[in-house]
């Protein structure tokens, strides 16, 4: 959002440019747009409006401004640079969790990247409620992959059920036989944080998350979820204080991230499509 760009009104229309397509109107989440001579908020539209910025996206001609944005400071859409159904549905359906890294560390400028795709995923009434912890560090990493350990290990004397319901035997055997079955050789950990309470939090990280993991091979990196390190990060103090996260602050969403060791040749099976048409 562009805090230097404010409007006194909810919407404003140049004139000039509108050619009463509608099209704000039709986009708006909330029908905070009516009809008039020209487009204009409904009279509580200030207070119900997400700051989505549906409405400047949506306008062919640039007439539209919205309270927080107008076009200039909306990057255009390049169509050209769009693929088509058969490369989206091969680059979908061949990504990875990878499970082995190269011992490379990952460029600061790429981790931004990721990160600023991530901005644009979707999230509850664009409330925009993730903040990003990285560990950029190859030791610190390894250090938090030994903490989860410590957790697993806490586990089994607290709750013996979920420590074999989950299988954390076979994390907590291959480290002690010296395998990283954790971070797996990753140089770096994202974590998708947010207040524990935030009701929009869950999906908003999981989908942010998500959307960094499809942009990761196109920056040559490879990543998967590490269920382990967020479930620790959550309720495990020493890992807690490490971390550094404000109280009522978890990670909602956490991968490793690096430079994969190995290529994939082939897309796995999978179970059929389970649907119900209604």
């Amino acid at each position: 959002m562009n805090n230097s760009y404010q409007l006194d009104t909810m919407i404003k229309v140049d004139e000039s440019l509108c050619i009463h397509c509608g099209s704000c109107i039709r986009a708006c989440p909330g029908g905070l747009i009516t009809k008039a001579d020209f487009p204009v908020p409904i009279q509580n539209g200030w207070d119900l409006c997400i700051d989505c910025g549906h409405c400047v996206a949506i306008c062919p001609t640039g007439a539209m401004h919205q309270r927080s944005m107008g076009p200039e400071d909306c990057e255009e859409i390049d169509i050209h640079l769009i693929p088509k159904w058969d490369r989206v549905r091969q680059y979908l359906i061949s990504r990875r969790s990878i499970r082995g890294y190269i011992r490379r560390p990952i460029e600061q400028e790429k981790i931004l990247q990721l990160l600023d795709v991530a901005r644009y995923a979707p999230n509850g009434a664009n409330r925009q409620v993730i903040h990003w912890v990285v560990i950029n560090d190859p030791e610190k990493v390894h250090c938090i992959a030994g903490m989860t350990i410590d957790w697993m290990k806490a586990v089994k004397v607290k709750a013996p059920a979920l420590y074999e319901e989950a299988n954390l035997e076979v994390f907590v055997d291959a480290w002690d036989g010296g395998e990283d079955r954790i971070s797996r050789g990753a140089p770096c950990i994202l974590m998708a944080c947010a207040p524990k309470d935030e009701r929009t939090a869950p999906p908003a990280a999981m989908i942010a998350m998500h959307q960094i993991q499809l942009a990761a091979p196109g920056l040559q990196l490879g990543t998967t979820f590490t269920g382990s390190i967020n479930t620790a990060c959550q309720g495990y103090p020493p890992l807690i204080e490490m971390i550094g996260l404000p109280e009522g602050t978890i990670p909602h969403a956490t991968c490793v991230i690096g430079h994969p060791a190995e290529k994939y040749h082939r897309i796995p099976v999978r179970k059929p499509v389970d649907v119900t048409w209604l």
